[in-house]
């Protein structure tokens, strides 16, 4: 399944502020804690398996932000970029990734769990689950960020 590129950027920014700390973080002297089920994935509505939680600070605000994102399979966000670095580490499945505009899956180089991309400030790419399973990656960055189909201008 592919998104439009003109739904990209709602997609995106629906998921990353229509989420927010998960309501069991807990907070001793100033760390911030969490175990994987006290974090609150929101759905998506128009996508029902894309979903997000925000897990520290928010990507719309000033500051540092971190992110967790699942994607269903077959789901490949067409190419776009964003205003400030992105730092993706994949937690579980295979993080399909592609630089440039192509937006094909076979254009794109596979990140097993544990493999990690930065996506620099601007820079053009595409990714998603390419393969039949969900995966989950996790997204740090300054905030506010913004992300902008390649059909909006460059």
């Amino acid at each position: 399944m592919k998104l439009r590129n003109y739904h990209l950027a709602v997609v995106l920014a629906l998921l990353a502020v229509g989420t927010g700390l998960a309501q069991d973080q807990h907070r001793d002297f100033g760390f911030v804690y969490m175990q994987p089920a006290d974090m609150e994935f929101v759905t998506n509505p128009d996508y029902s398996n894309v979903s997000s939680a925000v897990l520290y600070g928010d990507p719309a605000k000033e500051g540092i932000y971190v992110m967790r994102l699942r994607v269903g399979a077959g789901v490949i966000f067409p190419p776009h970029y964003h205003d400030q670095d992105r730092h993706v580490t994949v937690i579980a499945g295979v993080w399909a990734f592609g630089t440039g505009d192509s937006g094909e899956c076979e254009d794109t180089k596979p990140l097993a769990a544990g493999s990690y991309a930065m996506h620099p400030k601007g820079a053009v790419h595409y990714d998603g689950a390419c393969g039949n399973e969900q995966v989950e990656v996790q997204i740090i960055g300054m905030g506010p960020v913004g992300t902008f189909g390649v059909e909006e201008g460059r």
